[in-house]
């Protein structure tokens, strides 16, 4: 399984799928300007990843095979 860690430094919003969950993308500190993460389509992740635990403390996230976050591997210890 893929994975990506980092903080999160920024959260894009992109608009909504046709069931209505937000659709989002993460910049984690450090990238480069430009470089964002998009996560999967209706992950239920996107309710919680504006809390202030991603900006605080690096996370580890698994990746689908599309390149896009799905859901927390491991939290920050």
């Amino acid at each position: 399984m893929a994975t990506i860690s980092g903080r999160v430094a920024r959260v894009i919003r992109h608009g909504h799928t046709i069931y209505g969950n937000p659709i989002m993308s993460l910049v984690f500190e450090g990238d480069e300007w430009g470089v964002s993460h998009r996560i999967s389509d209706n992950a239920s992740m996107v309710y919680e990843i504006e809390n202030p635990k991603y900006r605080e403390e690096a996370h580890t996230f698994a990746l689908t095979r599309a390149g896009r976050i799905s859901h927390v591997v491991r939290e920050a210890v």
